[in-house]
């Protein structure tokens, strides 16, 4: 199955000249992912300008409450779900600490929700507030976290360690995006293949 090349989303990237795109496969491995090289010198925070939360949350297609997180409870969240599936995605365990910590922000998700099944409905819905981001992305890592064939398929870029689904037949999928880590990959695999090989004069011009 091949990857699809995946689109920008349209967060505001400051002096920062990479693009984030959307290629969890779920909205709590993309929030993870909004760090661009995480631990180097090029790392970029995409939780700023704050502006870029609504603009990320619209792009993930969720539909939650006006979020009262602060810009500290964001990032901790964000860094929790990276250490939790990067670690996963290394074929470890999460520390304890951090999967009750999602379970704890999952449970008090519904809190002041009724679930409602009306007469005549199809199905019954939640009413109510809507949960707030925190909660909402809180449920989808433990939704993931519960599912051992979901956990087997989270995996982390070759390149730039986002982690993401591989939804592929084989499990081979290595790149967060073939267009942007998978180009630079094989063109560095190209450089080290060709170094040191004499040039041939009669190709140069």
């Amino acid at each position: 199955m091949e990857v699809p090349v995946a689109d920008a989303v349209a967060l505001d990237p400051g002096p920062y000249a990479g693009t984030y795109k959307l290629i969890g496969g779920s909205p709590a491995l993309d929030f993870a992912n909004l760090v661009s090289y995480r631990g180097t010198a090029r790392e970029h925070d995409w939780l700023r300008p704050a502006s870029n939360v609504a603009a990320w949350a619209r792009a993930a297609g969720l539909e939650v409450a006006a979020d009262t997180a602060d810009a500290a409870s964001l990032r901790d969240l964000r860094e929790l779900l990276a250490r939790v599936f990067l670690a996963v995605a290394d074929g470890g365990t999460p520390r304890a600490a951090d999967v009750e910590r999602i379970g704890t922000l999952a449970a008090g998700a519904r809190a002041g929700r009724r679930l409602v099944f009306a007469e005549g409905a199809p199905a019954a819905h939640w009413a109510g507030r809507a949960p707030s981001l925190l909660g909402t992305l809180a449920l989808d890592a433990a939704a993931l976290l519960t599912s051992a064939p979901s956990l087997g398929r989270v995996t982390a870029c070759d390149e730039c360690r986002w982690v993401f689904l591989d939804t592929t037949r084989n499990h081979s999928r290595r790149w967060c995006d073939p267009a942007d880590c998978g180009n630079r990959s094989r063109q560095r695999s190209h450089y080290r293949r060709h170094r040191g090989h004499p040039v041939d004069p009669a190709a140069t011009g």
